[in-house]
């Protein structure tokens, strides 16, 4: 790794799955974003699977809920983590209390290690809760931190590569935190151990507004790095009818600079 550190793209966005968006449309939009890694929620695991077919990725995919019935598994909806690198999938929980797996109020977090050639990383990706509640996506965010300050998201796999020094890998969270300015939700995600990208970045496209995707008014999508890391971009793309056909989110697509403690 250099001095400078590795370049990573880094890409979160909610697909709306459940409208059965174009995946081919998808898998062409995504190849373009050029990414590293890719976190996406609102997203059924057959979805998950094709895309990541047709990019050429590996692929985790981990259940939130299925409100139709768990003999129609089909139309369960979840969170993916796609990544160019082969990665192993180290956990997911349930966040902010049990709850019916039929229940879409039911929100997780899912996390895996990412083998990249410069070192391994883990990668956390989340969808908080929507709606006027901002008390349980503060209780949520706040479920997330704990993971990542007690160590267990952090306590990820570790094989005889090289490269590995036996250090905690860094850790970046992606995800739908339905926020629009309620900072205290990104502030107990983040504590004093990652930073929000948008925040930090020296370049930005547009506003970083994300939803609706046809003429967006809220920030409720993010990339959160480790706080070692920098990040020179952050893009989301103007919005427009062909935007609003793929998914009610825009994407947000992170350029960060990986390095060590």
């Amino acid at each position: 790794m250099t001095d400078r550190g590795t370049e990573l793209r880094i890409v979160s966005w909610n697909i709306h799955g459940a409208v059965r968006p174009d995946l081919d449309d998808l898998s062409t939009t995504l190849a373009s974003f050029d990414a590293d890694a890719i976190g996406l929620q609102e997203v059924r695991r057959h979805q998950a699977r094709r895309l990541s077919i047709n990019l050429g990725y590996h692929c985790v995919w981990v259940f939130k809920h299925n409100g139709y019935s768990r003999f129609l598994p089909r139309f369960a909806e979840g969170l993916a983590i796609l990544s160019r690198w082969p990665m192993t999938h180290d956990g997911d929980t349930e966040l902010g209390g049990p709850r019916s797996r039929s229940d879409f109020r039911r929100r997780v977090a899912a996390w895996a290690t990412i083998e990249h050639p410069d070192g391994d990383f883990c990668f956390v990706d989340t969808h908080l809760a929507s709606g006027n509640d901002a008390e349980e996506r503060v209780r949520q965010a706040s479920d997330v931190h704990r993971l990542l300050r007690d160590g267990l998201i952090q306590d990820c796999h570790h094989d005889d590569h090289e490269h590995d020094d036996r250090r905690e890998p860094p850790t970046l969270v992606v995800g739908d935190l339905n926020d629009h300015r309620e900072p205290d939700v990104v502030n107990a995600l983040a504590g004093d151990l990652l930073r929000d990208a948008w925040v930090i970045a020296p370049g930005r496209s547009r506003s970083g507004l994300t939803n609706p995707a046809s003429a967006p008014h809220q920030r409720l999508d993010h990339v959160l790095i480790p706080r070692e890391w920098s990040v020179s971009r952050v893009e989301v793309p103007d919005p427009d009818d062909a935007w609003s056909r793929r998914s009610d989110h825009l994407p947000v697509i992170v350029t960060v600079q990986m390095r060590s403690k």
